[in-house]
């Protein structure tokens, strides 16, 4: 995938996963939720969204705060059937995430690569002039976000809804790093997400 481009004229995909834990190394993924963008417009139309099932033995109540039942997950396609859709929503496709470090451990598991990863919540603190170790880690949370930026929070713990916050937390946080003489190409917000630096993920 060519970086260089303006990030205007790049394909992105938005993407949450809703999972019994915070540790890709040893929970599930129980949801996916993805949006479309094309550079900054959404593809609504796109979105996607749908209930995984575990692969391992899960408690009731690491799954109760996403109103999900043991019943209904074990009714739902294995990450092995859904592996090949979530990969052709990131091919060619740079990923949006917040905190996307989560997102990219589920996906490493589930063997699958984006092109090129965006993190918004490493944009807001570029935005900010902050960093990982200054910020206040309850100021950078999706939904603080959000509700700082003007961009509605549709429900709590449901993936498709905090795909769509992602995407239009990205798109405003873009729209101001470029009015702000920060970036201007995909490679400009890679770098900013600290994959150039070697600040993704330390929050």
């Amino acid at each position: 995938m060519n970086l260089n481009v303006p990030w205007r004229a790049a394909p992105f995909t938005a993407l949450d996963f809703e999972a019994t834990g915070m540790n890709p190394a040893r929970d599930e993924v129980v949801q996916v939720g993805l949006v479309p963008l094309h550079g900054d417009t959404l593809d609504l139309h796109g979105a996607f969204a749908q209930w995984v099932r575990p692969t391992r033995p899960f408690r009731d109540e690491a799954v109760a705060i996403h109103g999900l039942s043991h019943d209904l997950l074990q009714a739902a396609p294995a990450t092995a059937d859904l592996r090949g859709a979530l990969a052709a929503a990131l091919t060619g496709r740079v990923l949006v995430a917040h905190y996307a470090a989560l997102e990219l451990g589920f996906l490493k598991r589930w063997g699958v690569r984006p092109a090129a990863t965006v993190d918004t919540l490493m944009l807001a603190l570029a935005l900010d002039g902050r960093t990982t170790q200054t910020a206040r880690r309850d100021e950078y949370t999706l939904s603080a976000l959000a509700a700082r930026l003007g961009v509605p929070v549709y429900g709590e713990h449901d993936a498709l809804a905090d795909a769509l916050i992602t995407a239009q937390v990205f798109l405003v946080l873009a729209h101001e790093l470029e009015a702000r003489g920060r970036m201007r190409t995909v490679r400009d917000l890679t770098h900013l997400s600290g994959f150039r630096s070697g600040l993704f993920g330390l929050f």
